[in-house]
C-alpha cells in the first residue's frame, strides 16, 4: 500500500513541475486520475474519478470531478447570453471546495495553445477565466469536447498521501476519451474495475444451485 501511495504523489509532481529530459527539455506533462476506491465513504466523493490538475492553490494539490453532470444547465450560468438559451449541456460537479456558480471552471481540447488556460495533458486544457469559459459555452463546436464545472477538489500533500496509504484512492491515467465520454456516469465503473478487479467465481456445483435457487422461490 505505501508503494502506492508514493507512486500517487510522485505521478502528481510530475503534472505540476514536468519532468526533465536528458536533454534538458521539460517533457509535456501526463494526465492522471485519482479513482475513488470502493471503500470511499465520503458522500462527495463516492464513486468518483478526479482530474488532477497543474494548477496550485497556495500549497494544495487542485482536482476537478470529472464524471459527476449535475441538474444545473449551462445556460442557467450564463442567463444574459441569447445563444446559450436553448442550451442543454449540463454542468458537472467539481468537487466539495467553492462551490458556488461563480467559482467555474472549464476543461476542454484545442489544437492551438489558449491564452487563458494550463495545459493539463496532451491537448486538453483548464481554464478558471470567465470570459474564456463563456465563449467556449457559446461555440457549438466545442460542445462535444468540454466540461463546465463547479467546485473543486483539493488536498494539501500529506493528506492525499495518507488517504491514498488508506486505500482511498488508485492512480490511472487520464485520458481524453474518458474525460468528454458520452456516459460520464459509467466512467468509475470502468476504472474501478480496471484498479480492483474482482476475483472470478467458480462455478458452483449444479446439484448445490438447485438447491439455492429453491430458497427464492
Amino acid at each position: 500500500m505505501r508503494a502506492i501511495a508514493a507512486s500517487a504523489i510522485f505521478l502528481l509532481s510530475t503534472v505540476f513541475v514536468g519532468s526533465i529530459s536528458r536533454e534538458g527539455q521539460t517533457e509535456k506533462p501526463k494526465g492522471q486520475f485519482l479513482v475513488a476506491s470502493r471503500q470511499t465513504g465520503d458522500p462527495f466523493f463516492k464513486e468518483s474519478v478526479v482530474l488532477m490538475l497543474p494548477v496550485r492553490q497556495e500549497q494544495l494539490l487542485v482536482g476537478v470531478i470529472i464524471n459527476k453532470p449535475t441538474k444545473i444547465s449551462v445556460r442557467d450560468l450564463f442567463p444574459d447570453s441569447p445563444i446559450l438559451e436553448k442550451s442543454e449541456e449540463k454542468v458537472y460537479f467539481g468537487g466539495p471546495v467553492d462551490l458556488d456558480v461563480g467559482a467555474r471552471s472549464a476543461i476542454f481540447r484545442s489544437k492551438t495553445p489558449p491564452k487563458d488556460a494550463a495545459l493539463v495533458f496532451d491537448d486538453v486544457y483548464v481554464t478558471f477565466n470567465a470570459a474564456e469559459i463563456m465563449a467556449l459555452a457559446e461555440n457549438a463546436q466545442q460542445a462535444s469536447t468540454m466540461r463546465i464545472l463547479i467546485g473543486r477538489a483539493q488536498w494539501d500533500p500529506e493528506q492525499l498521501e495518507n488517504e491514498a496509504f488508506l486505500g482511498a484512492w488508485h492512480s490511472e491515467t487520464a485520458s481524453t476519451d474518458s474525460i468528454f465520454g458520452t456516459l460520464p456516469d459509467a466512467l468509475w465503473r470502468i476504472l474501478i474495475d480496471k484498479a480492483e478487479p474482482k476475483p472470478v467465481a467458480r462455478d458452483l456445483n449444479p446439484q448445490w444451485r438447485l438447491k439455492a435457487s429453491a430458497l427464492f422461490e
